[in-house]
């Protein structure tokens, strides 16, 4: 009738054979057992079943995408520690590798280039600030040729004035018959080289001038190509960063892809047994993908046991438990290590995981029934009750069926109450008094308002 479903409350239909056995007839007293309903306590058990595990299981895995070469272990086979799994073929992962080398050559030979250019334009920067000190030595030269000049010109203007003013002395007195006009011929020409040394005075003071001018010009230029240098300069410093850049990020890939290649063969992380073959030479393996699933021998052995939303709440860890073992006929100690906080999505169900000690015999995968000591009684819904799973005449969804005595009563009442689930070998009901009569044996040979005398049995 179900009493081993952990309280699980699905569509459940039990019969207890009612319809198929012969009732007494009409007067005739029918001998029927009862126990009494009791209430349903914090201490009440949690009766549970479940698979023994390894508190460590693991999926091993390749890191990188591949072709497998080989795979070494079966079901059931002894792994020690650090032998060789599975292996991937290399030859994608060594053409990475002999790719990624030479990126770095290249990267490496660019640091190179980027340091020459850089070098050549120090070397700029060092020439054009070099043409700059000529320029502005060259301006110099010129200011002072300027000034030279102009001191010339002044000099050759004060010796026109002064040949001019010889002159004029010389024709007044010529015309009172002072002064020949030999001497007046030399005072005209001295006038005309005056007045030529003006001329190419100022001519000088005009070179002189230009020359300034182009000298201040050479400075801008050398001041342009300064800049120009010095832009040459950084663009060559930038090269050289980008270049390290690149010569770095093609070192990583080295060792990113030697690191892969390290992963090319799977060994295993501990001492254990296969428990799950999942991969065969020459399939295609994605990163993640499990090939194989073991179970570490060096970790605790426990039961995973599924429970019901209404049996989880009661449970808590370090709750005592007894575990019964039928491949071995072993009853084992145990208590609750973990309780899961959110239910399996595929069955509804909770795990609870429980520590076993003295688990001689027992093996990854046998089964065990696990009667857990509830201790959290105080989540316990009200008003439900424990009766044993027998007394059930039919149960159907939410609804079942019992036999009920009343209190100091010789009759029988079939009455129908509300089912909760199963725990263990009891039924948990609700619309019952704690303390009813419910008839267990011999229900099926009266029907309802039958004669029947009683033997009372304690509830286990």
């Amino acid at each position: 009738c179900g009493a081993g479903d952990n309280g699980k409350t699905t569509t459940t239909t039990t019969t207890n054979n009612v319809a198929s056995a012969p009732t007494a007839k009409s007067g005739e007293i029918v001998v029927v057992e009862v126990v009494r309903a009791r209430a349903l306590s914090g201490g009440q058990d949690v009766v549970a079943t479940g698979a023994f595990r390894r508190e460590r299981e693991i999926e091993l895995s390749f890191r990188i995408p591949g072709v497998l070469r080989q795979v070494n272990f079966r079901e059931g086979d002894v792994i020690a520690k650090g032998a060789l799994v599975a292996a991937i073929d290399p030859t994608q992962v060594d053409a990475q590798i002999a790719q990624a080398q030479a990126q770095a050559s290249q990267a490496v030979a660019g640091i190179g280039q980027a340091q020459e250019q850089a070098n050549a334009a120090s070397s700029s920067i060092l020439a054009a600030r070099a043409a700059y000190a000529q320029a502005l030595a060259g301006v110099e030269q010129a200011d002072a040729n300027v000034g030279r000049a102009q001191a010339g010109l002044a000099q050759a203007r004060a010796d026109y004035d002064n040949a001019n003013r010889d002159l004029n002395r010389d024709q007044t007195l010529a015309s009172k018959g002072f002064v020949s006009g030999a001497r007046l011929d030399s005072r005209q020409t001295r006038v005309d080289v005056a007045r030529a040394g003006v001329s190419a005075a100022q001519a000088n003071v005009r070179a002189a001038q230009q020359t300034a001018v182009a000298a201040r010009a050479g400075i801008n230029a050398a001041s342009a190509g300064i800049n120009q240098a010095q832009a040459g300069a950084g663009a060559a410093v930038a090269g050289v960063r980008a270049a390290a850049g690149r010569s770095a990020a093609a070192e990583a890939g080295v060792n990113a892809a030697a690191f892969d290649r390290r992963w090319a063969r799977l060994s295993a992380p501990a001492e254990g047994v296969v428990l799950t073959r999942l991969a065969e030479p020459g399939e295609v393996t994605a990163p993640g993908q499990a090939i194989m699933i073991m179970a570490d021998e060096q970790s605790p052995l426990i039961l995973r046991t599924p429970v019901s939303d209404r049996d989880v709440v009661r449970i808590k860890v370090g709750d005592p438990a007894r575990i019964g073992v039928s491949a071995i006929g072993a009853q084992l100690s145990g208590q609750v290590i973990r309780v899961a906080q959110r239910a399996d999505p595929r069955t509804g169900a909770f795990d609870v995981d429980i520590s076993v000690s003295n688990a001689t015999g027992v093996k990854t995968g046998f089964f065990g029934q696990a009667r857990i000591l509830a201790t959290a009684g105080n989540l316990t819904p009200q008003g439900q009750v424990l009766v044993p799973a027998e007394s059930l005449i039919e149960a159907r969804q939410s609804k079942a069926t019992v036999f009920v005595v009343a209190e100091g009563a010789k009759t029988v009442s079939r009455r129908e109450i509300g089912f909760v689930g199963f725990s263990g070998d009891n039924a948990i009901v609700t619309g019952l008094p704690v303390g009813a009569a419910i008839v267990t044996s011999g229900g099926g040979y009266v029907g309802d308002g039958g004669a029947v005398a009683i033997v009372e049995r304690q509830a286990p």
